[in-house]
């Protein structure tokens, strides 16, 4: 499919992966995202799909006194240890199979190196340097 656009399908998911044990219950989110690029000093009017793995950096505490309720944030990793551990786990193992995507277009006027923060498997790479976008847009991937 990444060889051709079909302009019938636009997925969309989001994913709740949910985390219990005896000592918390938390979880992360999966969700699918797009990434903008110029082109021709514009923003293109397509986007490159990605995947992005979440986990808030925050935990929000309910506090009361005499002005009310109201809440502040505190770090996670202090209230949800484990879900933290298992989250960072997760992220080291996406980093070591996959590199930073970087790419820019064939065209000197259109634009500078892209540096996005999505990671890109070796593969994908080879597959999204072949795909119609890239095609579409004269992009061409950085660091094969």
């Amino acid at each position: 499919m990444a060889g051709e656009k079909r302009d019938d399908i636009h997925p969309s998911f989001v994913y709740s992966i949910s985390i219990a044990s005896d000592q918390e219950s938390s979880g992360f989110f999966v969700r699918n995202e797009g990434v903008s690029f110029p082109y021709h000093g514009q923003w293109a009017e397509d986007e490159l799909p990605c995947i992005l793995i979440s986990f808030p950096k925050g935990f929000q505490v309910n506090l009361e006194d005499e002005k009310g309720k109201y809440y502040i944030y505190e770090d996670i990793r202090d209230h949800k240890p484990l879900t933290y551990a298992f989250f960072d786990e997760i992220r080291d193992s996406i980093k070591k199979m996959t590199k930073p995507l970087r790419f820019s277009a064939l065209d000197a006027d259109a634009m500078k190196e892209q540096k996005s923060s999505v990671r890109i498997s070796h593969d994908a790479m080879h597959e999204l340097s072949q795909s119609w976008i890239f095609s579409k847009y004269g992009l061409v991937i950085h660091g094969k």
